[in-house]
């Protein structure tokens, strides 16, 4: 679901990013493959080898059915519910005492199938990302009835998930006590200000600084005829964080891979809260936006070489993410065609503290999803037998 705060900006954009689209793909020209692609492994993360030459000389002969064997195209191959009810029991991974950990896929909500505005028009998000949601594609409670005939339980319900754009854990409960006792692990992580969420986002440049930990005070910002959007604050008084106009987000940020030449990382980060998209606005204000963040992606632009934040009061903060050639032809992809890209953000692990019965703490993972292993290894931010000009950023002490 998405916050109230960016209801009004939702509302405003729709129709805006709808065009600003269908602008920038009018105007796609034809890719330039300067530099031979890496072989890689046949089934390599949705792509045989075979699949990837026809997908190549689909794009260079610009063909209209070129994107539909793209693996940014299936992300939802789930015709009914029972069918996402199976994959998601699939994707189980931690399952003990009544608590349950399965995995959410990209671009599936936990309510609503087809969140839309007040007007009725489809929101920028669903409008840019990855195309749209198809209509057949059910949410995560829809799911919920079958998920108790296939685990035999009488009772089940959604703990925590992850946004709808992004994928990662989901908790489930078959039991109101463990429900009310991981609540309780979450509002001590708030109270104590611990982060127990770890993300990994494929970002478009480094995060200034590369390792970070700190308190970080995020708020709204009211935008004329546009409404109130999260912003990272530079000023905030003791009354403002009484009121509640400002939060205190702890946050822990590591750049695990940086290439170079493409000037993209992959990020760790480790947080405590994520009201108003404060993750993506974060990394945003550290010159990093999250690949296929199609809210807060623009508000970072390159001018000369140098990086510069854009205030939100400009409406040009809104366009749709910047991306350089390279990235295009890296990711299989028309230029422009940033519409395509999936916002790139997972949750790897939850922490629950002193969730275990000898009061040691819980730890949960998630592998990433297929899509997001494929950008990486495309983008060259894993370890591959390929030579890419990539650097391992060390922890700093």
């Amino acid at each position: 679901m998405f916050c109230c705060c960016t209801k009004n900006l939702y509302a405003r954009l729709s129709i805006e990013g709808r065009w600003i689209a269908s602008q920038h793909m009018a105007t796609a020209s034809k890719p330039s493959f300067k530099k031979k692609q890496p072989k890689y492994p046949t089934g390599d993360f949705g792509l045989d080898k075979n699949e990837r030459r026809t997908l190549r000389k689909r794009l260079l002969e610009d063909k209209e059915d070129t994107m539909k064997m793209h693996v940014f195209r299936k992300l939802y191959p789930w015709q009914s519910k029972r069918d996402l009810a199976v994959h998601l029991k699939g994707s189980e991974v931690y399952n003990d005492d009544g608590l349950i950990a399965l995995c959410k896929p990209y671009g599936i909500s936990q309510v609503s199938d087809h969140p839309r505005t007040k007007e009725g028009s489809l929101t920028i998000v669903q409008t840019l990302a990855s195309g749209g949601v198809p209509d057949h594609v059910p949410s995560i409670e829809s799911t919920i009835p079958i998920l108790k005939d296939l685990y035999n339980v009488d009772h089940l319900e959604v703990i925590k998930s992850t946004e709808r754009w992004s994928s990662g854990l989901i908790l489930l409960s078959t039991d109101p006590g463990v429900t009310e006792k991981v609540r309780k692990c979450f509002r001590s992580s708030q109270t104590l200000q611990k982060p127990h969420m770890t993300y990994w986002a494929v970002t478009c440049g480094m995060p200034k600084p590369v390792t970070v930990a700190r308190r970080v005070p995020i708020g709204l910002e009211y935008v004329p005829n546009t409404g109130q959007v999260p912003v990272i604050k530079k000023e905030y008084t003791k009354s403002d964080i009484k009121k509640g106009k400002t939060k205190l987000a702890v946050v822990e940020h590591v750049t695990r891979v940086f290439n170079r030449a493409l000037d993209m990382s992959l990020v760790e980060v480790n947080v405590h809260l994520t009201k108003n998209h404060f993750l993506r606005v974060w990394l945003a204000y550290s010159y990093s936006p999250i690949l296929g963040d199609h809210l807060y992606g623009g508000r970072v632009k390159t001018m000369k070489g140098k990086k510069l934040l854009v205030n939100v009061q400009n409406l040009t903060s809104y366009a749709p993410q910047p991306l350089p050639d390279d990235t295009f032809s890296k990711l299989n992809l028309p230029d422009k065609a940033v519409e395509m890209i999936p916002c790139h953000l997972h949750l790897s692990k939850l922490r629950l503290f002193r969730f275990a019965k000898d009061n040691s703490d819980l730890v949960i993972t998630a592998p990433p999803p297929d899509h997001f292993m494929w950008t990486c290894r495309q983008l060259g931010l894993m370890a591959t037998d390929e030579e890419t000009e990539q650097d391992v950023v060390e922890e700093s002490s």
